[in-house]
């Protein structure tokens, strides 16, 4: 097949079918189609009708004549309604210059870590373990309510050379209630006050001193406690009470019994009845004594001029000391747990004051951005309006047109 096809013959006339096809097709693009308002060929020669061409402006109604020149008007196609443009935010298609929103208020909220409190050595101090020599102004006597006690320092008290407490300086403290054997308690806040009138409050606890005629100190010396006399308003109170209850025991005994079910009962007669009441009344007696005997028969007292150790348990720092106590506070208090509470103090009204200025920031964003929210929709209701009118106005100035 591919031998026959190469023949110049068999080419040559390959050729000339294409060419002929080709002028066919070129024969049929160039002839031209009937008119689409032209009558068709059965209806005769008067029904066709010359076409005429016609040019019809805009907005002007277009009409066809057909044999006895009858008009009749063709579908007329009403105009679409434009749609409506979307809208670009933009600052150029605005009609009003909108004013710039506020910024909000500028707080400023630092939320840096605080370094933790670190307390400074005093200038003045001396160190616990202090012992002050005091002596009493006032005399002291152990009871069931707290005694207070006066005294001034005997000696000045030096700490690294330099005046600690000076001497005549008053001890203000109270006594606690009740004694143990010849001592009076006094222990917690003493109250140093200065000539001046300032006052300083240290933990301390009173100490028995006591120093011999040669120049010695007392085995007791140092001991807690001050050391008075015991003291007692009836000598013969315990002898009161050993006799009232022998006589209780006596009358008893001396009782007239007889034997029952029950072992001895005393029997119900005059004479039995007069013991059993002396009895009772012996027995109240040395009872009443006993007890008068622990409260107000036996006390201890301790002279005014009684001289002892006050033991000072924090660090004695007489810088704090202050008009009414007000550095302290009227309390034992140390330069450090003073300046520890003072920064605890600040960092609490630090911590509540961010907080508010925190609430305060945020309520303000909010309320700026409400705002800029209502003029941002404010201005699209505005746009929005303005493309409307447009487009009602271009619809009723824009005709209705026909078309044949």
């Amino acid at each position: 097949m591919t031998k026959y096809l190469q023949k110049t013959g068999v080419q040559m006339g390959l050729l000339a079918v294409v060419l002929g096809i080709a002028g066919v097709a070129f024969y049929l693009t160039k002839k031209q189609p009937a008119p689409v308002n032209a009558a068709p060929a059965s209806a005769g020669p008067q029904a066709q009708v010359a076409l005429q061409d016609k040019t019809v402006a805009l907005g002007e109604k277009r009409t066809a004549t057909v044999g006895s020149g009858q008009q009749v008007d063709k579908l007329v196609i009403a105009p679409k309604k434009p749609q409506a443009p979307t809208l670009i935010p933009t600052t150029t298609t605005q009609k009003k210059s909108q004013k710039a929103p506020p910024f909000p208020k500028l707080v400023h909220v630092t939320n840096t870590v605080q370094e933790p409190h670190v307390p400074k050595e005093p200038k003045l101090f001396a160190p616990r373990g202090l012992l002050i020599k005091a002596a009493l102004v006032i005399t002291v006597d152990s009871s069931s309510l707290e005694t207070p006690v006066l005294a001034l320092v005997t000696e000045d008290i030096y700490w690294n050379k330099r005046l600690i407490v000076p001497a005549g300086t008053q001890v203000q403290a109270k006594a606690g209630k009740g004694r143990t054997r010849d001592r009076i308690e006094v222990t917690g806040g003493f109250t140093f006050v200065w000539a001046d009138g300032r006052e300083y409050t240290i933990s301390g606890i009173a100490l028995d001193h006591e120093r011999l005629a040669d120049g010695s100190y007392s085995i007791t010396d140092g001991s807690a406690g001050i050391r008075g006399q015991i003291i007692q308003n009836d000598q013969y109170a315990e002898l009161k009470i050993l006799v009232a209850e022998a006589l209780e025991g006596i009358m008893n005994n001396k009782q007239d019994q007889f034997q029952s079910v029950y072992g001895l009962v005393p029997q119900n007669n005059s004479r039995n009845a007069a013991l059993g009441g002396g009895a009772q009344t012996a027995s109240a007696y040395s009872g009443m004594l006993t007890k008068k005997l622990e409260q107000d028969l036996d006390f201890v007292r301790v002279g005014a001029g009684t001289q002892f150790y006050i033991y000072t348990q924090d660090v004695f720092e007489p810088e704090l000391a202050s008009i009414a106590g007000l550095k302290q506070g009227n309390k034992a208090a140390s330069s450090w747990q003073l300046a520890e509470e003072a920064y605890n103090r600040a960092q609490t009204e630090a911590s509540a004051a961010s907080d508010e200025a925190t609430k305060v920031a945020e309520a303000t964003r909010k309320a700026e951005e409400q705002k800029r929210t209502a003029e941002r929709a404010a201005r699209v209701s505005s746009l929005v309006s303005d493309d409307e009118s447009d487009a009602d106005t271009a619809d009723t100035s824009t005709p209705s047109s026909t078309t044949p």
